[in-house]
C-alpha cells in the first residue's frame, strides 16, 4: 500500500430534496474551494443531486433525466480533482421492476473533466421509511442478471492520484449496515484490496444511531484495517407525514476504528483530514447519557421546526396554550427555533378549565415573550350544545318516525376540542397569514385520545413522537439548561388533563385516563417493539415484563389490583390502538425522534382487533389464578 499522503475534503452538505438545481450549485461551489485548498478528493453524501425520500416523485421520468444532466456540470467542474457524489442513474433500454424506466441509486466519480466511474448501492433498506427496493434496481440483482458472482462484481475504483495508482472501495449507506444481510459488500470490497473506504449515505437521526455506526464500521475494519470517510447530508426530508430530520456527523475513521475527525450536528462544512499520513489526531469517543440524548433531542426538535417553517415559508405560528405541558413544551420549541415575536399563543378556557391552568399559560407567555391572547369559548360552545339538542331529524319516507338528538359527556368534550381547533385556531390563523399547530403526544396518539378535527388538526406535529414521560423529562432538561426555569413546579405536581369536563378537575386531582409510567412503556411496546398483547402476558407471567419494558418496580400493583384489571386494560389499550389509526392518518407531519414513528415510518392498516390463540389461553390460565 502507498504511504503518499491524500487531502480529502468531506462536504456535509444541506441537501434541498427535490431541488437539483440548488444542490448542484452547493456541490460546483464546494469543489471551486476544495481546488482552491489543495485537497485530492472531495465527497459529497447520497442522492446529494435529487434528494432521497421523494416517495413517487421517483416516478417522474422527466425529473430522473433533469437530475442526471446535473453530472455534466459536476464532470466540467472536477478539474485535477476526484469528485465523489451521489445521484439517480437510469437505464432506459432495461424496465425496473415496476415496468417503469429502471432507476439506480449511485455513487458518480469523475476526474481530470471526465466520468471515471459509477457505483450502485448494494444493500436496499425496505424498513421503517425506507423503499429503497421500491424505486431502485441494485447492484446486487444486476449482478444476478449478468451472472456475475457478486465478490467479482464489488470491485474498487482503480485510478491515479498525484502520480500513484489507487484503489477506492466507494459504496452507499446501507451497504455499511450489513448484518442483517446474507452479503457484506465493504468486507467484500476490502477482500478485493481496497486501500481505503468511502461511504456516501443519506441517513436520518435517531436515538444513539453514530453510537452503533462506530460500532459497525469498527466491525468492518478488525480484520481489514483502512481508512474509512463516512460523508453524510444535513437537512430535513418530508414525505408529507414525516419529519426526517439529518444531523450529518460526518465522519473520518483511522484504520483501526478509532475515530479521527467528526463533523458538528446540523452545520454546513467541508470536514478536511488526510489519510496515509503521519497525523494520528484521535477524537474522543462520545459520551453516552441520559443528558447528552436529552441535548440531542432537544437540538434535532428545533432543528426540525425550523427548517420545516422554512421549507412552508410560514412566517408565524398560533398554538393553544393551555397550561398544559405539552402545549407548554411545543410553545417552548417554536418561541426557540422561530423567535418569539413569530408564535401567537391562545389560552381558549371553558367552564372547566382552572385557574392554575390558564395561570400557568399566562406566566409562560410572559417568560417566553411571545404574543398572547384570551379567547373564551364557553359562549360558543353553549350555542353549539343547545343548537344541537334541539335538532330533530325527521324521516322523509312518509312514516313522519323522528329522531330528536341527545348529547352525551364524549360529544360534548368533543365539541370543545373542536371548536378551540375548527374554530379559534383555524380562525386566528387565516386572518394573521399564519399557520397553526398539533400539541399531540405519542401516548395519546397511540389510542387515539384527540378529537378528529378538533386537536388532530395543524400544519405540524412537533412533539407527537414524543411520549407523555419523555415531554416532562425533556421539560425538566429544558429548565437545568435556561439561565431561569422556563416551566414551573406546579406544571409538574398537576395531573395530566383535558379539562373537559367535571371528571378530569385538576384541583380534584382528577386527570386524563392514562396512567403514564405504564401506558408510556406499553404503547412502545407496541409501536416500536412490535409487541402483541400475547408477548405481554408471556412477560407477565414469567417475571420478565418489567426489565424487558423497562417499567418501574411497583408500578403494575399500583395500577392494576389484580390479573383481571391487567387484562381488561390491555385489551381496552390494544383495541383503541388498532381502531385509531383512521386518525392518525389524518394528523399533520410528525417530527420523527424515536425508532419507530407514526406516519409513513410505520405502515399501518384498518385490519379491526384481533387477539391469537396463544393470548386466549395465557388469559385464561391468568384468570384462573385469580
Amino acid at each position: 500500500m502507498s504511504s503518499q499522503k491524500l487531502k480529502i475534503a468531506a462536504c456535509q452538505m444541506k441537501v434541498v430534496p427535490g431541488h437539483p438545481d440548488i444542490n448542484t450549485k452547493k456541490i460546483i461551489t464546494c469543489i471551486r474551494e476544495a481546488k482552491e485548498n489543495g485537497d485530492d478528493i472531495i465527497i459529497f453524501p447520497e442522492m446529494a443531486i435529487p434528494g432521497y425520500l421523494l416517495s413517487d416523485e421517483w416516478e417522474n421520468e422527466a425529473f430522473l433525466v433533469d437530475c442526471l444532466s446535473y453530472n455534466e456540470d459536476i464532470v466540467h467542474a472536477s478539474g485535477d480533482i476526484m469528485v465523489v457524489w451521489g445521484n439517480v442513474d437510469i437505464d432506459k433500454n432495461h424496465p425496473g421492476e415496476d415496468g417503469r424506466i429502471r432507476r439506480f441509486n449511485t455513487a458518480f466519480v469523475a476526474q481530470n473533466g471526465e466520468m471515471i466511474g459509477k457505483f450502485y448501492k448494494t444493500l436496499h433498506p425496505d424498513y421503517r421509511e425506507f423503499d429503497d427496493d421500491r424505486y431502485f434496481y441494485s447492484a446486487r440483482k444486476l449482478a444476478q442478471d449478468e451472472k456475475i458472482p457478486i465478490k467479482d462484481f464489488l470491485q474498487p475504483l482503480q485510478t491515479e492520484i498525484n502520480g500513484k495508482h489507487r484503489k477506492i472501495g466507494i459504496t452507499l449507506c446501507e451497504d455499511m449496515w450489513s448484518q442483517d444481510y446474507s452479503i457484506s459488500p465493504i468486507d467484500l470490497i476490502l477482500e478485493n484490496g481496497a486501500e481505503f473506504i468511502i461511504n456516501i449515505s443519506c441517513s436520518p437521526w435517531t436515538w444513539r444511531k453514530n453510537n452503533k455506526r462506530h460500532q459497525v464500521v469498527r466491525e468492518h475494519l478488525k480484520n481489514h484495517p483502512v481508512p474509512f470517510i463516512y460523508v453524510n447530508n444535513i437537512g430535513i426530508q418530508n414525505n408529507g407525514k414525516n419529519i426526517f430530520l439529518f444531523e450529518g456527523n460526518t465522519t473520518f475513521y483511522h484504520p483501526d476504528g478509532s475515530l479521527y475527525k467528526i463533523a458538528k450536528s446540523y452545520e454546513e462544512c467541508s470536514l478536511r483530514g488526510s489519510i496515509f499520513s503521519e497525523e494520528k489526531e484521535v477524537h474522543e469517543n462520545p459520551l453516552l447519557s441520559k443528558k447528552i440524548d436529552h441535548e440531542e433531542l432537544l437540538q434535532g426538535l428545533l432543528y426540525g421546526i425550523k427548517n420545516f417553517f422554512k421549507s412552508i415559508k410560514a412566517e408565524k405560528v398560533v398554538i393553544g396554550l393551555s397550561g398544559g405541558v405539552d402545549s407548554s413544551l411545543s410553545a417552548y420549541l417554536l418561541a426557540k427555533a422561530l423567535g418569539p415575536d413569530r408564535v401567537f399563543g391562545v389560552n381558549m378556557p371553558s367552564q372547566y378549565n382552572s385557574e392554575i391552568t390558564k395561570d400557568i399559560a399566562r406566566k409562560l407567555a410572559e417568560k417566553l415573550g411571545i404574543y398572547y391572547a384570551i379567547i373564551p369559548i364557553q359562549e360558543a360552545y353553549d350555542f353549539t350544545e343547545k343548537q344541537l339538542e334541539s335538532t330533530q331529524f325527521e324521516s322523509l319516507d312518509g312514516s313522519e318516525d323522528k329522531i330528536n338528538l341527545e348529547l352525551d359527556t364524549l360529544d360534548k368534550e368533543n365539541i370543545q376540542a373542536r371548536d378551540r381547533g375548527g374554530r379559534v385556531l383555524a380562525g386566528i390563523a387565516s386572518a394573521l397569514n399564519a399557520v397553526f399547530v398539533n400539541n399531540g403526544n405519542k401516548s395519546e396518539t397511540a389510542i387515539g385520545y384527540a378529537t378528529l378535527y378538533g386537536d388532530i388538526n395543524g400544519a405540524l406535529a412537533p412533539i407527537a413522537d414524543l411520549y407523555k414521560n419523555e415531554i416532562y423529562s425533556l421539560c425538566r432538561h429544558i429548565n437545568e439548561i435556561e439561565e431561569k426555569p422556563i416551566f414551573p413546579k406546579k406544571l409538574f405536581e398537576i395531573p395530566p388533563s383535558a379539562e373537559l369536563s367535571a371528571e378530569q378537575n385538576i384541583e380534584e386531582g382528577k386527570g386524563d385516563p392514562l396512567y403514564f409510567p405504564y401506558h408510556d412503556k406499553l404503547f412502545r411496546a407496541f409501536i416500536e417493539f412490535r409487541l402483541d398483547p400475547e408477548d405481554i402476558l408471556e412477560m407477565y407471567i414469567d417475571g420478565s415484563l418489567l426489565e424487558k419494558l423497562k417499567i418501574e418496580e411497583g408500578v403494575i400493583e399500583t395500577y392494576f389490583e389484580n390479573n383481571e384489571k391487567l387484562i381488561l386494560d390491555l385489551e381496552d389499550k390494544w383495541r383503541k390502538f388498532k381502531i385509531s389509526y383512521f386518525k392518525r392518518i389524518q394528523a399533520p407531519p410528525i417530527i420523527a425522534v424515536s425508532r419507530r414513528a407514526f406516519g409513513f415510518d410505520l405502515r399501518e392498516s384498518q385490519n379491526g382487533v384481533h387477539f391469537t390463540r396463544r393470548y386466549q389461553k395465557l388469559k385464561k390460565r391468568l384468570l384462573k389464578i385469580d
